[in-house]
Parts: structure tokens; C-alpha cells; sequence
């Protein structure tokens, strides 16, 4: 048995319960305002009124907390899917209904402030093994919920006999997640909404009655509103050498924040891993805030170019398709294992950040979706 789950397991009486409750509430809020590498046991004891002792008496050491943080917020995930308002996720009524109620979720919690699942990962993917493997077994506790019902489905007869729970399972988990990523970002339903509609759209196709598989229309939602773009001429005029450090030191800055996280990545840290002084980093950056701006929209043009490499052509045919996936895995497939996408990590860092950088992620997703977009509305015209 691990520290954690000792911790968690401990015999409480009602009043202890309600005080670890406090303890874990107050902790995924310092997470997320501060981020992992400045959390520590005294914030959270400030934050949650308690003493020194009483945290101990809980929780066995700071990445014990942490690791509770995360257990409960799987445990309101899994309350949410478990909830009599959706019956038991075994009818096609029940995932309409589960649609309609995340987005719902969403207006409630807002774009801030609230420790979702997402958010956390996006803050603490980073960190030491013991917590990504907390991760890992929330995930798959949800994969293993939904796999259940679309077993039930299936056995009932309302899914063909070529449906696989577990791939459906998956695919329900995985957008969903990415769906929070740009709702986040954007700071707008739209992308849950959307992903949520696909989502029930796309279990439909596996009906075995052929009037449930019709797709149906997406609900009205939150009109959708483009993110302000990043008026890159605004940006000073630097020599052509000058330019050339300047690329130098983003490029480091991108590699260091990959490895170590937005938090865990000081101005120090670029300056020695690039080779540069505080003068120079100074020269062409106001301060990290600003450094960080400029890795975003590096990274942004690197996704974009990736997509639009000549092996892809204009992504407008099932061919190059298949092309683009099989690609993401043989070129990158060992970095997403080690450190995640260079951008979906490095939104996930940053979800809670200043209005900004967030229009800045949410204008590199602009620029992404609209690769697929052209391609696929090429496709339909075709």
C-alpha cells in the first residue's frame, strides 16, 4: 500500500472528514493559482485554516496532498457520470442528456478557478511518476465506468455487434478532455458543446436500430467568437543577427518549458541552457510573462507547419489523413509518452493564466482548426 493510499484509507470521524475535505479544496486551489513548483504545506494551511499538526494529521507529506487533490477530483468526475439524471449511461436518451448537462456543468464552474480534472493535469503532468500514475488510474477508473455502460448497451441490443466499449470508452474520455482544453482557452462553451454533440453523434453510428443512428443537430449553444490575433508587426525590429538570438532564445525557452514546465522554467534557467545574459534576455523580452507569449506563438507556428507539410497536401483526402496520423505517432509518438503535445501541454499549464495569453493559445487553436477545416470542407464540396 502506497503513502497515499494509507492516507486516504485512515479512519476519520465526521468532523475530520469535513476538515480533510477543506484541506483537499483549499490545496487544488493553490495548485491552481500557483502552480506545482511553488506549492507548498504552509500555503495550504493558510488557506484552509488549519494548523500544522492537522495537516500532518491528514495527509503524510506534500505529494501525499497532492495526490489526494487528484483522487477527489476523479471521485466528482465519476460522481458526475454516476448521477440519477442520467440514469446509467446505457441508453442513447441518457447520453443526450449527458451532453446537455456538461455543458451545463460548464456554465456553472466558469473558465476559472475550478480544479477539473483537465486543469490539474495540465498543472502536474509534469511532476514525478508516483503522480502521473494517479493520473493514469483516475482515467482509467473513468474509461472503466463508461465501458461498462456501452457493455450494457451492447448486451441489450442497442449496439451492433462490432462496437467495442472500450475504443467508445476511450474516444468519449479523450475529447472530452481536449474539448475542456479549448473551452479553457477560448473561454467559451463552444468546444464542449461541439465535442459533446460529436461525441453522442459519433456512439449513434453504432446502433443497431437504424433510426438511432441518425445524427442529431447540435443544441443551440453560445455563438462562437473568434479570438483576437496576435499583431506580430507591433513587435520591435531587430537586426537580422539580432533576430537570430532572439529565435535562439525562444527555441531554448520552448525545449526547457517542454521538459520542466511553464513554472518549473526560470529566466536563469534560459539564459544559461542558451548561452545568453541577463542583458540580452532583457534586450529582447520585457520579462517572462512576454518570453512566454513568444514560445506560444512559436509553438503555434510549428504545429501549423507540421500540418501543412507537403507529405499532407491540403489534408482534403482520406489518404493524406491517414498519412497525418500515422505521422503524429512514428515522429513524435515517444514525446508525447515523455512530455505530451508541445501545445496541448503547454495550454494545460497555462489555463490559468491572464487573459492575453489565453486569447494567444486560443489563436494558435484558431490556426489549427482551420487547417482541418479547409480540408474537410474541401472534402465535402468534393
Amino acid at each position: 500500500m502506497t503513502t497515499a493510499d494509507a492516507s486516504a484509507n485512515r479512519s476519520f470521524t465526521a468532523k475530520g472528514l469535513a476538515t480533510r475535505e477543506r484541506i483537499l479544496r483549499s490545496a487544488a486551489d493553490v495548485l491552481l493559482a500557483d502552480g506545482l513548483t511553488t506549492f507548498n504545506l504552509d500555503k495550504v494551511r493558510q488557506a484552509a485554516s488549519v494548523s500544522g499538526s492537522q495537516l500532518n494529521h491528514y495527509f503524510d507529506d506534500r505529494q501525499d496532498l497532492i495526490r489526494a487533490v487528484v483522487k477527489r477530483q476523479i471521485e466528482i468526475v465519476l460522481q458526475f457520470h454516476r448521477q440519477p439524471k442520467l440514469g446509467g449511461l446505457d441508453t442513447f436518451e441518457d447520453w443526450e442528456q449527458w451532453a446537455t448537462l456538461n455543458v451545463r456543468y460548464l456554465r456553472k464552474v466558469g473558465y476559472r478557478g475550478t480544479a477539473t480534472y483537465h486543469a490539474l493535469a495540465g498543472q502536474l503532468a509534469k511532476s514525478d511518476d508516483a503522480t502521473r500514475q494517479t493520473f493514469a488510474d483516475g482515467y482509467w477508473r473513468w474509461v472503466n465506468l463508461l465501458e461498462d455502460s456501452f457493455a450494457r448497451m451492447k448486451s441489450r441490443g442497442l449496439l451492433v455487434n462490432s462496437a467495442q466499449p472500450r475504443q467508445l470508452a476511450l474516444v468519449v474520455v479523450s475529447l472530452h478532455q481536449g474539448a475542456g482544453l479549448l473551452a479553457f482557452s477560448y473561454r467559451q462553451e463552444w468546444p464542449l458543446a461541439d465535442v459533446t454533440r460529436f461525441v453522442v453523434n459519433y456512439v449513434r453510428m453504432f446502433a443497431k436500430d437504424p433510426d438511432d443512428r441518425a445524427p442529431r443537430p447540435a443544441r443551440k449553444s453560445r455563438p462562437r467568437r473568434r479570438p483576437h490575433r496576435v499583431d506580430r508587426a507591433a513587435a520591435p525590429r531587430f537586426t537580422a543577427k539580432g533576430m537570430a538570438t532572439r529565435a535562439r532564445i525562444i527555441d531554448g525557452a520552448a525545449e526547457l518549458i517542454f521538459e520542466h514546465g511553464v513554472n518549473g522554467t526560470s529566466l536563469d534557467d534560459v539564459r544559461r541552457a542558451v548561452g545568453v545574459s541577463g542583458s540580452q534576455i532583457s534586450h529582447y523580452f520585457t520579462d517572462k510573462h512576454d518570453l512566454t507569449r513568444q514560445v506560444i506563438a512559436a509553438r503555434t507556428d510549428f504545429v501549423v507547419a507540421f500540418h501543412t507539410q507537403e507529405a499532407f497536401g491540403r489534408l482534403d483526402t482520406l489518404e493524406s489523413l491517414r498519412a497525418w496520423a500515422d505521422l503524429c505517432w512514428t515522429q513524435d509518438g515517444e514525446n508525447y509518452l515523455r512530455g505530451g503535445c508541445v501545445y496541448g501541454s503547454l495550454t494545460g499549464e497555462l489555463l490559468e493564466a491572464d487573459d492575453a495569453v489565453l486569447d494567444d493559445l486560443a489563436d494558435g487553436y484558431e490556426r489549427w482548426l482551420q487547417v482541418f477545416e479547409d480540408g474537410l470542407t474541401a472534402m465535402r464540396q468534393r
